[in-house]
């Protein structure tokens, strides 16, 4: 009698968890792969850039591919780290509210409002740090391509808007110094009004933008102003050694920088294959980013 009670505890135990685990999302269905490596599906959501599976089949790909683009409610579960999906269906057009719900970041939206998140403690930021994804080794890869990472990884396994620091050297500095970059950048947030950047390859932990300045110009004493605009750095190259740049979390590199601001193209939203692109700089990349393939080659500037 003992036992069979303790089955039955175990059994509700088991269920109680999975209920718990289960979930439903309206989003956007941005893309639809076929894993390498498992018999799954993944499927790439647009409002939260998380990447739900579900059983690889011909039938089941070609079901899937027709909600591509189109917004959808997904019924999932979590079981061992997967997110995997047991229903997918149009929602209600009563249950999607479009000046609300934002639902696919993978596109330009024009009523989306930048506003990075608010962290409430350093402590906080500093298990963020811990967090990120690092191999350690700076001449395998770019930093606005782990930059791009570091903060798309934040966006979509925490919920978290973070901003990019860029650091601009001018053609005086790089004279003076025999100076071999032209930038350098990283991933800022926010704790109750102050910014912190966290550059894992380089500190040990999180700091704020001024003692990330210095580091990067070698001085305590230089001031490097933060510009206002892209024509602000590129008209200043012999006045200033130097410029801030701050931007939201979307931007790739400077090329998307001066397209705003010389050539009015606007960036609010991922492109996946930036983010393809970005995943490179880490090691075992093709299995950790494998939902955010295209299926086709890319290399971005």
């Amino acid at each position: 009698m003992a036992i069979k009670k303790w089955f039955v505890l175990f059994v509700f135990l088991i269920l109680a968890q999975s209920v718990a685990q289960a979930g439903e999302l309206i989003t956007t269905v941005f893309n639809v792969i076929e894993s390498n490596r498992t018999e799954r599906l993944l499927v790439l959501s647009g409002s939260d850039g998380r990447i739900y599976r579900t059983h690889k089949s011909e039938a089941n790909l070609k079901y899937f591919k027709s909600f591509l683009g189109q917004v959808v409610k997904i019924t999932f579960a979590e079981n061992s780290k997967e997110l995997l999906i047991s229903k997918i269906e149009r929602p209600l057009a009563s249950e999607v509210d479009p000046t609300v719900m934002d639902l696919n970041h993978f596109r330009y939206n024009q009523l989306r409002e930048f506003a990075p998140t608010d962290l409430q403690s350093v402590e906080e930021v500093e298990d963020l740090f811990k967090g990120m994804l690092n191999d350690g080794d700076r001449r395998r890869s770019q930093c606005f391509k782990r930059a791009h990472m570091w903060a798309f990884d934040m966006w979509s396994k925490m919920g978290i808007s973070s901003q990019k620091v860029f650091i601009f050297y001018t053609q005086r500095y790089i004279q003076l110094e025999d100076f071999e970059w032209w930038f350098h950048v990283a991933p800022m947030v926010v704790v109750k009004g102050e910014e912190y950047v966290l550059d894992g390859t380089f500190f040990t932990k999180p700091i704020t933008v001024k003692a990330w300045k210095d580091h990067f110009i070698k001085s305590e004493k230089i001031t490097c102003p933060v510009a206002a605009n892209y024509d602000e750095y590129t008209k200043n190259q012999w006045t200033r050694l130097c410029f801030l740049m701050k931007v939201p979390m979307y931007f790739f590199s400077p090329l998307n920088i001066e397209e705003r601001d010389l050539k009015n193209v606007p960036r609010n939203h991922w492109v996946l294959e930036e983010l393809q692109d970005a995943r490179r700089a880490f090691k075992g990349y093709e299995e950790t980013y494998e939902g955010l393939d295209t299926g086709k080659p890319t290399t971005t500037f």
